[in-house]
């Protein structure tokens, strides 16, 4: 008689090593010039209005009073007013950029979500399709 056994493990999250991360002048700046600000970004997801997106997102910044950092990601959120209260950002590691950030506001995706969890940032997901 053959038995077999089969297992599971569950592992979690798999993170990487800690990325050597300078930030940009501006960005360094922003973060030193206040409390510390809310991430906001939506990566890979592709916004069919981005303008209107930012406006809500700039209305929902005002309405909390809060700063934020205001991920551009593959829809190119961003305005060309200027405000104090945020930052518009390109690229940058989320396991550097957590360590300075209140709490996060993204898609949900995976990597994303392990990394605030990492940083014990309260996180808000804001699902779109297929996440």
């Amino acid at each position: 008689m053959l038995t077999v056994s089969l297992t599971t493990d569950i592992c979690g999250f798999f993170f990487r090593e800690p990325p050597n991360y300078t930030p940009p002048k501006e960005l360094d700046a922003f973060i030193r010039a206040g409390p510390p600000p809310v991430y906001i970004g939506f990566g890979s997801i592709v916004i069919d209005d981005p303008e209107k997106m930012t406006a809500l997102i700039l209305e929902a910044v005002r309405s909390a009073n809060v700063r934020a950092i205001i991920s551009r990601g593959w829809s190119k959120l961003g305005s060309d007013e200027p405000n104090p209260n945020v930052f518009y950002l390109g690229d940058c590691p989320h396991e550097w950029l957590f360590q300075h950030v209140a709490a996060v506001v993204h898609h949900g995706g995976a990597g994303t979500t392990a990394c605030g969890l990492l940083n014990g940032r309260p996180t808000t997901i804001v699902p779109f399709f297929g996440e």
